[in-house]
């Protein structure tokens, strides 16, 4: 009895296995598709909206600049609270990518790598 139990977690553990490996192999395998197709033409279009978006960071090609530079940028003259760092982020032409932008904001202040520092509710870069 005990045998059988042991086969029996010996070729899970094998299959398991198997499926990781293939899992490796077809990752790897799509990721080489995709790079091939990201040059033909008209690839943009066909990519579609939010699963483009998701994928390649959509908001940070277009912008040119990560929300953490735009950030730096307005708030090196003096601190500033975070719906004035949202207003003058998007004045300077950045452009979130999702429909609530001030989450995206917060998210990056109070990342545990962040590079701001908070005064009384006013950030400005360290």
């Amino acid at each position: 009895m005990r045998t059988s139990q042991s086969d029996k977690l010996r070729r899970y553990l094998a299959s398991l296995q198997e499926l990781h490996q293939e899992k490796t192999e077809l990752e790897a395998r799509l990721e080489k598709i995709n790079e091939a197709l990201a040059g033909a033409p008209g690839a943009r279009a066909r990519q579609g909206g939010r699963a483009a978006a998701r994928r390649g960071g959509g908001g940070r090609r277009r912008n040119g600049l990560s929300l953490r530079a735009a950030v730096t940028q307005v708030t090196k003259s003096r601190p500033l609270t975070k719906p004035e760092i949202l207003q003058a982020v998007q004045k300077i032409g950045y452009k979130f990518a999702t429909k609530d932008p001030m989450n995206s904001l917060n998210a990056m202040l109070y990342a545990p790598a962040n590079k701001f520092r908070n005064k009384n509710g006013k950030f400005g870069p360290r």
